[in-house]
Formats: structure tokens, sequence, C-alpha cells
């Protein structure tokens, strides 16, 4: 997998500030996709979704309070 890495200078972060940072998104083309959001205040936001369509997403504040920790069990049929 090749990922890719994009700059942003402002978005509302997870503890609503507004800052910069940087995107990575990684796409095998077979179904694993793969997005993380970095923010310079230290929030994260961390997307991944896999072949069988269900999909984990972690979002972490900068002091390290975990808002979501989800995992989707659907299933693409």
């Amino acid at each position: 997998m090749v990922g890719t890495s994009t700059a942003f200078t402002k978005e509302r972060a997870p503890c609503g500030k507004q800052v910069g940072g940087s995107r990575y998104h990684e796409d095998d083309g077979s179904g694993i996709v793969c997005n993380d959001v970095n923010w310079a205040c230290g929030c994260r936001e961390i997307v991944h979704e896999f072949h069988d369509g269900s999909c984990r997403t972690r979002i972490v504040r900068h002091d390290g309070r975990m808002l979501l920790n989800q995992l989707s069990a659907e299933h693409a049929e």
C-alpha cells in the first residue's frame, strides 16, 4: 500500500481548537482504507475500513481522553 499525506492549515480539532495538522490516506485497492488525521494540538482521528465492510473509528483528544472508540460490525454482502 502506498499512502499520501497532506497538510492543512486550520480545521476544528476534537478539542474545539482551530489548528493546522496533517491527513494521511492509504488504500490497498482491495477494500482496506486507512484515514488518519493529526492536529497540531495533539488530537487524533483514526478510521480504518476493512475488507469485510467493518470500520474501526478512534478519536482521541490531545490530553489523551478517548472520545470515540467504535467498531462497526456491519459486513458487506
